[in-house]
Order: C-alpha cells, then structure tokens, then sequence
C-alpha cells in the first residue's frame, strides 16, 4: 500500500531539527497571517481577473519603467493592501512594525514584477500577453510517486508551489517560492529539493522579501545532495524503511547517544539494532528500534532505568510502540518552544459556520494534530496533570485557537477557574457565554442546569428541521428563519475542586455532568475538564465513560497515567512543559502544545 507524505510534514521536520526558530536566516519575522496576505497579493496580482491583476494598471503607466513601478504599487495597495489590512484590523491590533514590513515586501514584490513584464515588453510583448507567458500557475497542487529498494512500499509526496514561471525562450517552468520576512537556510534548501523532486526540473529558485528582495538559485550539483537526504527523511517520515541489511561499507553510522541506546540494551541481554535515521522534534529525538530474532519487544521498557543511566539526560527516555515500531524518545538539551504565534497561519479563518476543530499539539514530524468537537470521539475532553505539566498552558492554547477561528456568533465559552489563576486573560472576551465563573462566588449546579435548559432547547429546534446535530442545524438554519446557533465550550481548570469539597453538591454535579456529557455533542455543547489528581476519585464512571477524549500531560504516578489513558503507561516519563499524550481514537499521540504568550492573548482578545 502506498504511504503518503505532505510537503509540510518534510519541511517541518527539517526546520525543527535544525534549531527551530533559532535556524531562522537574517530579516524580520513574518506574522503567518500576513505571510498568507502577502501570497494572495501574488496570487491576485498575477492572476486572470483583470480587476486586480497587474494588466491594467501596467497599461496606463506611461512608458518608463519607474513609472511602472509606482503605478502597480498604487494598484497593490488599493486593491490587495488596505482591504486586507482592514479585514484583519482586529488581529493585527499591536503589530505595526509587522504590517510595515508587509507592505515594504509588498512594495519591492511589485517592482519586482514590473520589471519581469518589462522585459516582456522589450521583446515585443504586450502586458496581457507577458502575464500569459510568464506566469504560469500559482497554489499548484502537485504530487510525486518515490520508490526506493530499501523501502517496504512506495511513498506518495504531496505538496503545493507557490507559483510556477515559464521561461519565454524555451517555455520550461520555474518553480518559485515565495517568502515575505525571515527565511531559515536547511528548510529553503530542502523545499528546494523538493520542488526537483515533484516538478523534475533543476530551474528552482527561492524569492523572499525580508522586506527587501532576494532572490537565491539552487545549483544542480547542491540539489541532488539535498534530495538525497530529503529521500531518507521522506522514507522516515513515512514508516517504510526497514533493514535490508546492506553492507556495512554503504550503512550510516549511529549517532552517539543512538550507540549508547544500542550499548544498553545489549549491556542488558536484549539484542537490537536501529532501525533508520532519528527524528528530532522540538522537544525529544525518536529512535526506531528492531530487535533481533527471538526477543521479545515487551523486554525492552523493563530496561528504561538501565538505559537511563547509561544516557545520563536529566529525564527518563520514553518506550513505546509507534505504528508497530519500538520507539526510545530521548529529550533533547536544547528544547525548542513552539509558539502558538508560528501556526496561527495554519488555523481557519473565522466564517459563517464557524470551527469546530482545534490543533491539540505538534507532533514529532511538525505537523499539527487536531481535535474536532464535532466528531464523537472528540465532543467532550479530559484533561490531566501535574503542576508544571503545562495543563494550564494547553487551556488557554485551546481557547486561543477556538477564538482564533470563530467569532461569538459560531463560539460561546463557559470558563470555570476554582484556582483563579487560569482563565484571568479571558475575563473581557465577547465570546464568553457568562462572565468567568469562580465557584467561591457562584454555584456550579445551577450553571450546568442553564446550560442542560439550553441544549434540550437545541435538541428541540433540531428535532424540528429533521436533522441530526448543530452543524446540519447551522447550514440550513435561515431556510427556518432562524439565526445559526455558536458552539458552547465549557472549560474547567481544576474539576476536582467542584466535587470533593461537599458530597452533596459532588453527586448533583456529576448527575448534571453525565446528562451533558451523554447528550451535548448533536446540540454543540462541550466539555473539558482539566484535573491535577487524576484518580479513581475524580477519574469517576460519569467522566471515564463519557469525556472520551484525552489529553494528559506529565502525571506523578504510571497508575495515574494508565487511569486517564485507559491503561496505557508513559505520561509518567513526559518532560513536562506541554509535552503531552493524546488518546481518542487508538494508540496515544506523544504531541508538543503550543505556548501562547498573555501579549498574544491581548491582541486576540
């Protein structure tokens, strides 16, 4: 069966490993946002529509080629610049040394473009036919079919080009991709490999505008070694390579600590090798391990110890099984933050139906993992951990990126803060279903009764339209005459203060949790509850059969970890921070959470 890879997967993986944010090359860092402006501005100015293309304003232009330039900037900032720039005014609130950069690539992209159809002219010919000729396609979808002997199936690389440019004398393309502000030099390197890959041409170039223009070519000879590695991360990322046992001349050597995992093991009578090249994410470096025959794989975690010392990191490697392959995680010392701020780009714009899905973390590849409360494995959460876990940090991640997407038509937000410390940066946000709830202040039992009145009102006008939940609910609602209906999102930071504090109030409570729980999803009303003490004493039969999606950051105790994870072991040996297990479907995911800052939360909010 044929494995699938995207672009972004490779491109990830290749930035983290090189440092993260710190592999970024020289010029400003660029909001993903206006990173996504910047190539819809391309994209517009180069496309068809002769409204906002570069057709028009080039043709009125007297024939000079400053001229030129200043007319399609004019023409830039008109048509692409300002209504964009008010569009998002809101989310750009406090970023206008960002902005500025923006419009200074903006800027240099048009002179740069002016003066490609210049060339054009120079040649005879007009600006309609030079926009024809010359650029081809832009947001290409493309795809590649790799296959390799040492692979165990064929790997299918998928990925988009920012835009293709077809040489005039000959017609052969150009893949080029586009960049406004800081570059990082591995990743161009690999995404240039890349484009060799899916387009089989050596004709590649990075363009980016850091805001000054820079245009950097890649030579055969440069890309071939690149694609040679790309080919073997590729191979990693997508499960297929296995031992064929090559001689010893042509194998890579392990890596220091990939020896001393080896050494250890062996030191401790299980004989195993590495299986492939480590992947290194933002937090640990993963290890494939194979044993050899005759050992049984369950041996392996029973060494963690000795392995451990022989390791000598300041937290314990982690075992498991990853797609049916040994993995040993091993922490890296020089851990990278994943700020929320660099996959903003990746989240949906706030429209009329609103976002039901969330990224719950980033996973060893750089790929975001996500939740959907609409799913019905997803529609109600648990959340679990220790103090300094990052479990406070993965709430207000959440909430930012729920906000991030819906506006308070799509997204209602009932935040429960016992410990007044969680949800503070919340309390102004117009998406709040109620002001911040503190329990000290407010009975909890009549709130979730409010809430059980709203979703039975729910079901009521769904049953009526003969549909089957919210969503269905939403596309049709005007059809009824009636105004869409935003998702209701409960959020508790520390649950167990609700239920241990008085046994009374603790079994009302769960009565009024299990009929949330049993029956929120179809009428949009969700539940997370988060939890320092994730024991059979707060882990009960209400929340075990019901919050079926998990979330567990590091806990003290294995048995706290098999308790929230339905008998599964690790969450002990997190690194703590937003390292993270996730379980709704399957295996647990080991996934990073984003941090986002309170300047952040200022500027959503």
């Amino acid at each position: 069966m044929t494995r699938i890879v995207n672009v972004t997967e490779v491109r990830n993986n290749v930035y983290w490993a090189a440092g993260g944010p710190r592999s970024g090359g020289d010029g400003l860092r660029a909001l993903p946002l206006l990173g996504t402006l910047f190539h819809q501005a391309y994209a517009g100015l180069t496309g068809s529509d002769e409204r906002v293309n570069l057709v028009r304003p080039l043709e009125r232009a007297d024939a000079t080629r400053e001229s030129w330039r200043r007319e399609l900037a004019s023409h830039a900032y008109a048509w692409h610049v300002a209504p964009r720039l008010e569009e998002h005014q809101s989310e750009l609130q406090g970023e206008a040394a960002a902005v500025a950069a923006y419009w200074e690539a903006v800027r240099n992209l048009t002179g740069w473009l002016a003066d490609l159809v210049w060339e054009q002219r120079n040649a005879g010919r007009s600006v309609s036919e030079a926009r024809e000729v010359v650029f081809a396609d832009t947001e290409r979808e493309v795809s590649v079919k790799l296959t390799d002997d040492a692979w165990s199936a064929p790997v299918t690389v998928t990925g988009r080009i920012d835009a293709l440019l077809r040489q005039p004398q000959t017609g052969a393309l150009c893949a080029l991709e586009l960049k406004s502000g800081r570059t990082a030099p591995e990743a161009d390197v690999c995404q240039a490999a890349m484009y060799r890959l899916l387009l089989d041409t050596d004709d590649v170039a990075l363009l980016s505008f850091k805001p000054e223009p820079h245009e950097q070519r890649f030579a055969s000879d440069q890309l071939k070694e690149a694609q040679t590695k790309l080919k073997a991360l590729i191979g990693r990322l997508a499960g297929v390579v296995g031992d064929t046992n090559p001689p010893t001349a042509n194998r890579q050597p392990p890596t220091e600590t990939g020896q001393r995992i080896i050494d250890a093991l062996h030191e401790g009578g299980v004989r195993v090798k590495l299986d492939g090249q480590p992947l290194t994410g933002p937090a640990f470096v993963r290890y494939f391990i194979d044993t050899e025959p005759g050992v049984r794989p369950d041996r392996i975690p029973q060494l963690a110890t000795m392995l451990w010392t022989r390791l000598k990191t300041h937290e314990p490697p982690q075992i498991s099984i990853e797609r049916g392959r040994i993995v040993v995680d091993v922490e890296r010392e020089d851990r990278q933050t994943v700020w929320w701020r660099d996959l903003r780009g990746q989240l949906a714009q706030p429209s009329k139906g609103g976002a039901s899905r969330f990224p719950v973390g980033v996973a060893i590849d750089g790929s975001l993992h996500w939740a959907d409360f609409a799913k019905p494995q997803d529609s109600h959460m648990l959340v679990a951990g220790t103090a300094g876990s990052g479990k406070s940090e993965w709430l207000r991640a959440a909430i930012a990126s729920l906000l991030a997407q819906n506006t308070p038509a799509t997204l209602r937000l009932l935040l429960i803060d016992p410990k007044r410390t969680a949800f503070h940066a919340f309390e102004n946000s117009r998406s709040l279903y109620a002001p911040v709830v503190y329990p000290d202040d407010t009975e909890i039992a009549p709130l979730f009764a409010e809430l059980i009145e709203e979703m039975e009102r729910r079901y009521r006008a769904i049953s009526e339209a003969g549909l089957p939940d919210l969503g269905a609910y939403n596309l049709v609602a005007s059809d009824y005459g009636a105004q869409p209906l935003p998702r209701i999102v409960c959020f508790c930071d520390e649950y167990a203060d609700l239920i241990l504090a008085d046994p009374k109030q603790r079994k009302e409570i769960e009565r009024l949790v299990g009929r949330l729980s049993a029956k929120g999803r179809a009428a949009g009303v969700h539940l997370v509850f988060a939890t320092q003490r994730p024991d059979r004493n707060v882990v009960t039969g209400v929340i075990d059969t019901n919050l079926m999606a998990r979330v567990c950051l590091r806990v003290v105790k294995p048995a706290e970890s098999r308790i929230v994870l339905g008998g599964e072991p690790g969450a002990s040996t997190l690194l703590g921070r937003g390292d993270l297990l996730f379980k709704d479907l399957g295996a647990p995911v080991r996934l990073q959470s984003p941090y986002v800052t309170d300047e952040e939360l200022a500027e959503l909010l």
